[in-house]
């Protein structure tokens, strides 16, 4: 009869024992410690960003063309952060099947021209030339989908990576810069 009854808690032994060696392993990834999946895309100037890149925080801002003007008010509020070294600014420009290949060469001309008086103006705000915020044009959508951004939206999203490219927070649909900037401050 006892060998019966060791044999029927042998299995529950052998779990045990295992979830017992799991935990003191030192080879057992404790949670959040896994190397984050690098996500990168292509800049306006055929440049590669590392989105989640390490040695600072990234905020990185998905809009489109019909986003343009939240988008420039979520980037005006995030002036007094850029000339911060551990802060940096990514943004992914939505343009999934809107742009013919022929018409691509224009709309990347557009974008630096706005990065142009972006400079001129973070220039008079005193933030440093070396602090400019990466434009992204995703025409493919390779940048975006592997961002977690697999539809067209109608408001800007954010994601915020910390220093080691961990995703930290995601919003979606921000309407309010106030939203956006106090997430921001609780974060630095």
């Amino acid at each position: 009869m006892a060998r019966l009854s060791f044999f029927a808690f042998l299995p529950r032994l052998c779990v045990w024992i295992v979830l017992v060696l799991m935990a003191v392993s030192p080879r057992t990834a404790r949670a959040g410690s896994a190397a984050p999946v690098a996500i990168s895309g292509q800049d306006v100037n055929g440049h590669a960003v590392a989105v989640n890149g390490k040695g600072h925080y990234t905020v990185v801002m998905y809009t489109n063309p019909d986003l343009e003007d939240a988008s420039r008010k979520m980037t005006l509020a995030l002036d007094p952060y850029r000339s911060r070294s551990d802060f940096t600014l990514v943004r992914v420009v939505d343009l999934r099947g809107n742009v013919p290949p022929e018409m691509r060469s224009v709309v990347r001309g557009e974008i630096r021209k706005e990065q142009v008086n972006e400079s001129a103006r973070l220039k008079k705000a005193g933030v440093a030339a070396g602090n400019q915020a990466p434009i992204i044009p995703d025409f493919s959508g390779s940048t975006l989908n592997a961002l977690g951004w697999d539809s067209v939206y109608d408001a800007v999203h954010l994601v915020v990576y910390d220093t080691h490219g961990h995703e930290i927070k995601r919003l979606e649909s921000v309407t309010d810069a106030k939203q956006m900037t106090r997430v921001v401050d609780s974060i630095l």
